[in-house]
Parts: structure tokens; sequence; C-alpha cells
């Protein structure tokens, strides 16, 4: 009799750990590689920053890094509304969020958010989202909390800003498995000065952090074949992880493709990124968004944007370009100690709890991707890129083409662990909630549910050794 219940008890386990991984204290990862200490393969910047993300990819010299420089001022200075005399400055608005890239992007990184009660900061933006996907018919897809002034004879109503917003948290409690406690943040939003009047009664009001700039022409030189090879809606493989990739328009092109930036994967290129950011967040319109952001009613918008149209508020090619350039080859911090033993443990824990099932470790770029110093490189950035349900703690009430409100887009890991040495302090997830590493795996739901389980019930040193890693690659 005993030895059929060793038996069955085998059994059990042995299908237990076939279906949870996370369980098989045998689990070894992959062999580690030389390689993971370069992220961004030959682009990989020389040193550690210590001051700023922003530097150029280590393997270009020469006019190219001027083309970069070059670049980095538009993303630098503030834009100016027109006209002005700094032709190859003015454009602003007339609605904007905010006046510079730098703005929101602070050192290449993330801005800093607002405490609880103040008025949201520049690097937190927000989308009006309905459940059908269409957007609000008084504000439009995004609120534009500020607006230029400007005397001219074709202007006679005031340019009238969109609204504010003020930011609250609630403080949520918790507990790990070995009893030792853990305190999350939840934001709540409030939205003030509404300058239209009121929005539409199922709009809902979405949060979106701007993420760090730093290997986006990496992910963009990353072959598409091989993230659809990681498409399976329907679980297939019976996991739990259903990668999904939205289907966006390529305004280039005018087909469909797989969105890959932003986090709900609205653009399907970094080019189209940094356009879209132009017109929504700086309201200058461009080579590839060449539409005003102004709805019909909001007429001061239309007069301003009407002045000497030909030439203002619009960016042309030539300061496009290289901005997009610099915005491509923005290099990659170097990993740290991951040979160290501590990262080590962390590193079996990552594979261990599955969390390499969205955040894929490594993709080798294609080797026609445009710019030749960006093709052909190993690279780890600790994504897939793809769509996730992550649960209805982080979830919002609207839909953005394919991706529903708990979907989220896989964000890259790489270098998140200099946030506090380059920016001075540290923002995690879509908005920013979690102000630790730590945290923003604590809110992970849905499909990453059962890695959160398993992360709160590993040990203190176990969960301590697994951040170390997160905060070395």
């Amino acid at each position: 009799m005993k030895s059929v219940i060793s038996v069955l008890v085998i059994s059990v386990m042995a299908l237990f750990a076939y279906f949870y991984p996370d369980f098989r204290e045998e689990y070894q990862p992959p062999e580690f590689s030389e390689y993971e200490m370069k992220p961004g393969g030959d682009t990989t910047a020389r040193r550690v920053p210590k001051r700023s993300f922003i530097e150029p990819i280590a393997n270009e010299n020469g006019m190219i890094l001027f083309d970069f420089w070059d670049g980095f001022s538009f993303f630098r200075d503030p834009w100016v509304a027109a006209p002005s005399i700094t032709r190859d400055r003015d454009g602003l608005g007339p609605l904007y969020n905010a006046r510079s890239c730098k703005a929101c992007h602070n050192s290449g990184g993330r801005g800093k958010l607002a405490e609880s009660g103040e008025m949201a900061k520049m690097a937190l933006l927000f989308r009006f989202l309905k459940a059908d996907g269409s957007v609000d018919s008084m504000y439009g897809g995004q609120l534009q909390p500020f607006s230029v002034r400007l005397s001219h004879s074709k202007i006679q109503s005031p340019v009238i800003a969109e609204g504010n917003v003020t930011v609250h948290y609630e403080m949520l409690e918790g507990s790990y498995d070995d009893g030792s406690k853990y305190t999350l943040r939840k934001p709540r939003y409030e939205l003030a000065n509404l300058g239209y009047g009121p929005h539409d009664n199922d709009s809902f009001l979405s949060a979106r952090y701007a993420p760090a700039i730093y290997g986006m022409g990496l992910l963009d030189a990353i072959d598409e074949a091989d993230l659809i090879a990681q498409e399976d809606r329907k679980d297939k493989d019976e996991n739990g992880i259903s990668a999904k990739y939205n289907r966006v328009l390529n305004v280039k092109t005018g087909e469909l493709a797989i969105g890959r930036f932003g986090f709900k994967g609205l653009h399907p290129t970094l080019e189209q990124q940094v356009a879209g950011a132009f017109v929504n967040d700086i309201g200058i319109t461009n080579p590839i968004f060449k539409q005003e952001n102004c709805l019909e009613h909001q007429v001061g918008c239309a007069q301003a944007a009407s002045v000497e149209s030909k030439t203002i508020f619009d960016i042309p090619q030539k300061l496009f370009a290289p901005t997009f350039y610099m915005s491509q080859t923005v290099t990659v911090p170097p990993a740290r100690k991951l040979q160290a033993k501590k990262a080590q443990l962390g590193r079996k824990h990552f594979y261990k709890l599955n969390c390499h099932s969205c955040h894929t470790p490594s993709y080798t770029t294609s080797k026609d991707y445009p710019v030749k110093t960006l093709a052909n490189q190993r690279i780890w950035p600790y994504t897939n890129l793809a769509l996730h349900d992550m649960g209805e703690g982080l979830a919002d009430k609207g839909k953005e083409n394919e991706a529903l409100g708990s979907e989220w887009r896989t964000p890259p890991l790489w270098g998140i662990g200099l946030q506090k040495r380059i920016q001075g302090f540290e923002g995690y997830l879509h908005d920013g909630r979690a102000r630790t590493i730590e945290e923003a795996v604590l809110w992970h739901g849905g499909e990453a549910g059962q890695s959160q389980q398993a992360f709160k019930a590993l040990s203190k040193s176990d969960r301590e050794s697994l951040i170390y890693f997160l905060k070395q690659i």
C-alpha cells in the first residue's frame, strides 16, 4: 500500500512540476553568456553612465556623431510659439503637453512624478479612452493641459487649454508568504479646469508615464518575424501566457503592422512613435502626422494653427530627421555585476519563476536594418514587445485598436537598475505607480499572476537576489 501511495505522490508532483516549472527545485536557467554583459551588442556604452542615459552608440564615429548631437539639441531645447525670430525652434502648440522632449524624458530616462494631491507633472500624460475604441468628442484621444498665447489678426478667440489633472494615491497593504509586509500605492486622477465642458460620459482617463529612450533603435531593429513567432493568442502551448501583438496602421505605408512602441503597442516603428510624440505632446505637425490636433469646436486652436500655415506649426524633414536619428542611436548602458553570486542566484529565480516567458531575454537584430551599426547585433532587452493581460489591478477601462483595458505591452528591462542613480528617483509601470522594482513585480496579475505568487512565496533573501539581478541587467 505504501508503495502505491508513493507512486501516486511522485506522479502528482511530476505533473505539478511540469505545469508549474517554477516549483522544480532542480530547474536550471540557460547557461550564462558573456554577451549578457553587453545588452546592446557592439552598440553598448563603454562605461556605466553617471548623470545621463543620453550617449551615442559605441560603434559610431565621425560625421554620424555630429548628426546625433544635432538631433540631441532638438530633443533638449524648448520649442516656442510661432511666429518668432527662432525659425528652427518655433511651432509649439497650439495645444500641447510639454515644450521639449527632455521635459518628459529626464536625462533620457523618465521624468519626475507628482506627490499625492499635486497636479500631474509633464512626464505623465493622459488619454481619454472608451470601451469601443473611439475618442472623446470634446477632448479627442489625449488631454492637452497647455496652450500658446498669441496676438495675431487671424486669432479672434483665445487658445484654451483643455484641462489639468490632480494625482491622488491610495495606499494598499499586503504581505509575503513569510509574513513580512509591503505597501503598494494605487493612483486616482481628478480632472480640473476643463476648458470645453464635461467629457463624454463613457470616456475614461488613463495615465501614460513617458518611458526611457535608450535602446529604442535596437528594439526597432528586431525582425518582425522574430516577434510574430512568439505570438500565442489562444495559449496553444497551455503555459498560461498568451502573447498578442496589436495590429496598427503604418502611416507611411498605409498598411497594418504589429505595434511595438507605446504601452499599448500603438506604433509599428520608432519613426512613427517619435512623430506621434511631436504632434500629440508638443503640438507640432511633421512629415508623418500632418494634421493639427485641433477639434472642430476648438476655435482658437484652429485660428492659431492657421497663422502662416505654410511654415508655422510644422517641423520639416530637415529638423525631424536628426531628432529621429538621435532617438534611434541612444546607447544602452552595460550590465554591471551579473557574474556576482547574488546576481546569478537572482538570474536563476528569474527563469524559475517564468519571467522570461514575457520578458524574452535576447534577440539578434535584423541584418537589413537601415542603420547598419544597429543591424545584426545580439541584444538583451528582456521583452517580447507583446501585449499581455496584466489583471484587473493594472487595467483601465478603454480599448486601443486591439489592446483591451487589462492588456499592456511588456516593457524592456535593460538598464532599469540605473534609474535612481541617473535620475535621483524611481518610477515603474505604465503610470509610475510602482516606486521600486519590487513594487512593480507585486502589481503583476493576470497572465503574470502565477509568477507574482511564486515571488511572494520566496524567502526574503531569494526575493532580494532576484531584484538584485534585475538591477544589474
